[in-house]
């Protein structure tokens, strides 16, 4: 093998891959590809640049050769997807749940045991149809999401060249949601029959403060008294990240027009004469549940479907062919369109705590249930 040339004396304490034109223009050759970028004529800004691109070069040779020598020089979508997940498990239990249960998905495709490099859209392609016809088009959806996710780490950490995604070329799955919206007339039905179940007025409770505020089962259920202060309902709503949750303050004048209710009345009413801190509260003792104590998220579900099915059985809610009923999420999707109505769309947005307008946007989709008015403006 010849030698390397030698520099050139005036340029032996220049960094390596610097070059200059007979113009005096500096550029950065890159190894191996001869591929030039300019950077300019000033040589110290030139040097530092390049010295600072030549570090950051080598620091990457070092955390590819330390992976190849720990994981071996192949890495396969499988041994990628055990290396994602121990980097994913501070999240929340349930969604890191979720991730595990997607990454495993993951590992059932076909090429799971080929080098991630090499992986094609058409395989991707493949494997997102077969998870349509098995696992239905939501959850090939969410798979689709993780499994792009997994491969832009991949590139990241330097096991893909950057651009060359091959999850990104592929359609996202079309779901059609088959859950039945709630009627605001749905909604008085059910809140009629509620009232009958003397042994359980938390649930007449239940379905008028998530219509009037609008929020989550998850922070009605644990909604206490004390929240209510300085004429306003103040709620830290418990979806997000740390750090990075909506905090509300919700006046507690706040009236929804449709029914005359607001959220003053509301929690006036839920007070009675057991002494509890939450403000949905056992008023007796039912099997191990004690009077005033917090009722369990699963037990609000629960009921909530109990009532509505017993008005679909009074043949006093229609569910569409082909449609699920309507669940308790659904109240807040009735909140968003009345309070649409009402106040606009900008309120509605606010006062579910939506960080953007197209979220809201979901919620205010009534699916072929409701008939739009259409309303004469003045001239």
């Amino acid at each position: 093998m010849a030698a390397a040339r030698r520099r050139i004396a005036s340029r032996r304490n220049w960094p390596a891959n610097l070059r200059v034109n007979a113009d005096g223009y500096y550029s950065y050759q890159q190894p191996g590809t001869g591929k030039s970028f300019g950077i300019g004529k000033d040589f110290r800004i030139a040097c530092a640049e390049v010295r600072t691109l030549n570090a950051e070069v080598e620091r990457r040779k070092g955390q590819v050769s330390l992976m190849n020598r720990v994981l071996g020089s192949v890495m396969t979508l499988s041994a990628w997807c055990d290396a994602y997940e121990k980097e994913h498990l501070g999240g929340k239990q349930n969604t890191v749940r979720g991730m595990q249960s997607q990454l495993r998905a993951i590992k059932t495709a076909k090429f799971a045991n080929q080098n991630l490099a090499h992986i094609q859209p058409k395989e991707i392609a493949d494997f997102v149809k077969e998870c349509i016809a098995e696992r239905g088009a939501p959850m090939a959806g969410i798979i689709r999401r993780r499994l792009e996710e997994v491969f832009r780490e991949g590139i990241a950490h330097g096991l893909i060249e950057p651009g060359k995604n091959p999850v990104e070329a592929i359609t996202k799955p079309v779901s059609t949601v088959a859950r039945n919206r709630l009627t605001l007339e749905d909604f008085v039905r059910m809140h009629e029959k509620s009232r009958e179940d003397k042994e359980r007025p938390w649930m007449t409770n239940l379905l008028e403060l998530a219509l009037v505020s609008g929020q989550r089962r998850e922070d009605l259920g644990v909604m206490m008294f004390e929240q209510s202060k300085e004429g306003f309902l103040w709620i830290e709503q418990s979806k997000g990240r740390e750090g990075n949750k909506t905090h509300l303050k919700i006046p507690l004048a706040l009236r929804l027009d449709a029914l005359d209710w607001s959220i003053e009345d509301i929690l006036r009413r839920c007070r009675d004469n057991v002494m509890s801190k939450y403000v949905l509260h056992y008023s007796k003792r039912m099997g191990t549940a004690k009077p005033g104590g917090k009722i369990g998220l699963s037990t609000l579900s629960e009921q909530f479907s109990i009532v509505r099915d017993a008005v679909i059985l009074d043949g006093k809610m229609a569910v569409p062919e082909g449609k699920t009923p309507p669940s308790l999420h659904e109240v807040r999707s009735l909140a968003a369109r009345l309070y649409t109505e009402q106040y606009g769309e900008k309120f509605a947005q606010a006062l579910l705590g939506h960080k953007s307008s197209s979220m809201t946007d979901l919620y205010r989709d009534v699916r072929g249930r409701e008939w739009t008015e259409i309303k004469l403006g003045s001239a």
